[in-house]
This record gives C-alpha cells, structure tokens and sequence, in this order.
C-alpha cells in the first residue's frame, strides 16, 4: 500500500490564471503595468521587473492574496487526482506544499478537502532529500512505499534523484 503525496498548485488545482490576474490587480492598484508575458507571474517576477520599496512589496502582496481569496472560485480543479482523493483515507495522503497557508487553508476548504490529508506539510521544495526524510520518517516507511504528486519538473527530478521510483512520481496534467 502506497502513502501519497500530493502538491497543492497546479497539481490538485491549477492556480496560475488566478494568481496572474491577482497579481495584475495589484500591480494596476499600485500604478503599474499588468504583466501578461510570462506564464506563472510570481512575486519574483514582478520584483524583478519594478523597483518597489519593502512598503510597496508588502501591499502588492497582500492585495494579490486578498484578490485570489475573493476570487478562489476561478481556481480550475484536477478533477482526476479530486476523484482520487475521495474516499481515500485521510492516513495515507499528505499535502506536501510551497503555498502560503492562508491560501493553502481557503482552497481545502473551498474543495471540502481539509480532512483528506494526515498532515499538511509546508515547505520550501528546495532540500528534497531533508523533505524525504522527513516525510517517510512521517509515515514510518520506506522511501519506496511513497507516490509523488507534482508538477514541477524540477521537484520530480530531485525526486527520482533522491532515489524515488520514477513509477511513483506522477507529473500533473491539465
């Protein structure tokens, strides 16, 4: 019996339209440009592009959160890994994200999924191998018995790297 894991965005929810039109909302409110010629729009990208005091990054932010969580009905569904969640039991799946938890919480609720996962695992994504560990010591099995759900390419590959079948890493599709 596999434990599964599964990422939040762009997994069981593909989020990068909302952000993108959040994040744009924001920019507008603050006197800039929206920026519509990438295809995730991160807080990176839009500091990358603007000089923006600490003051001014902080508001962009928040209005971007604020947006999406107005909003949170946009998010389009993974319906294939939402069937795959139901009625599994809650022991055998945890959340495994990078999201802020004031979003990770709204979106769960809003799926009615906030008790479909034994733990919700925030993190970073950027020492695979410590997350690893982490979440076979938290299941108590063996790297082997894990199934990954992700889209990063970058996460996928640590994985296999980290000795991760690459049967039991699944990449989402749309």
């Amino acid at each position: 019996m596999y434990k599964q894991i599964f990422d939040l965005d762009n997994t069981i929810v593909f989020t990068d339209e909302l952000n993108s039109e959040a994040y744009n909302y924001a920019l507008v409110l603050n006197g800039k440009e929206p920026i519509y010629d990438v295809k995730r729009l991160t807080r990176e990208v839009i500091f990358s592009r603007f000089k923006l005091t600490e003051t001014e990054k902080e508001n962009v932010v928040k209005i971007k959160q604020n947006y999406f969580l107005d909003h949170i009905e946009k998010i389009k569904k993974n319906d294939n890994l939402l069937k795959l969640l139901i009625g599994k039991k809650s022991d055998d799946c945890i959340l495994w994200t990078s999201a802020e938890k004031c979003r990770v919480e709204a979106i769960l609720n809003y799926l009615k999924l906030k008790d479909s996962f034994s733990w919700i695992y925030y993190s970073t994504k950027v020492n695979i191998k410590e997350d690893l560990e982490n979440i076979s010591q938290f299941f108590k099995c063996s790297k082997s018995q894990l199934k990954f759900y992700e889209n990063d390419s970058n996460v996928l590959s640590q994985l296999n790297l980290f000795g991760i079948n690459k049967k039991n890493i699944l990449k989402a599709k749309r």
